[in-house]
């Protein structure tokens, strides 16, 4: 397992749950206690050459042995479509390439968003254009067609290190290239910051890991978490 695959797994979990990690020496550790604490009792990563656990602090030895007995199933799930009741699977990405799509293009299709904005948003999704403003949830970044917001990206959570990526396009308004320039801008607003973009999806939405793919995204840990 390389330093930086350890390295973005910390970031990815802190963002997505919340949470504090110990920096990742071994295979084993656990989330650090007096903070917020995950829904799940384990946490699975595949990356490059091992495998990693991450535990809720308060998951007891008898706990461990039957979760553990779990994680076989849960990893072998990532690469099928079945699932399991108490078990969700994802995938983890980087930047790790050059998208398909150039940022010169991408800017003449989607805009940073500001507090002029807010009539667009508010019509985006009903009553949630003040909670796309507040600060964490910056680059804000929208494709504007016929008067309408019709695709958002946004910083879905947000560390001192690391962004992770929020995206929604209306359904109407799919596979026109619209979510795919406002990630490219997302992404490129983000490194500006100094900050690490991530991306994550659900392990079976093959839609949002294409998207991933064509910004630049690849895999760096395949991820199961298992409830107690």
């Amino acid at each position: 397992m390389s330093h930086i695959d350890r390295a973005l797994l910390r970031l990815h979990v802190e963002a997505v749950w919340g949470v504090r990690l110990p920096r990742i020496v071994q295979n084993d550790i656990e989330v650090l206690p007096g903070g917020v604490q995950p829904s799940w009792k384990l946490l699975v990563a595949e990356v490059a050459n091992g495998r990693l656990h991450i535990w809720r602090s308060d998951a007891i030895d008898r706990d461990r042995k039957a979760l553990l007995m779990r994680a076989n199933e849960a990893i072998v799930l990532l690469s099928t479509e079945s699932s399991a009741p108490g078990i969700s699977r994802e995938v983890a990405l980087h930047l790790a390439a050059q998208p398909v799509l150039d940022i010169a293009r991408a800017q003449e299709i989607a805009r940073p968003l500001t507090s002029r904005d807010h009539s667009l948003l508010e019509s985006f999704q009903r009553d949630l254009g003040e909670f796309y403003l507040h600060a964490e949830k910056r680059p804000l970044i929208g494709v504007i067609s016929d008067g309408r917001l019709v695709s958002l990206a946004h910083s879905s959570r947000r560390t001192p290190e690391a962004c992770e990526l929020g995206v929604d396009t209306l359904p109407e308004a799919r596979r026109r290239g619209y979510a795919l320039a406002v990630t490219v801008m997302w992404t490129r607003m983000v490194l500006q910051e100094g900050l690490i973009p991530l991306y994550s999806a659900l392990a079976d939405n093959k839609a949002s890991l294409a998207l991933a793919a064509a910004a630049g995204y690849r895999v760096f840990a395949y991820i199961a978490t298992l409830e107690g």
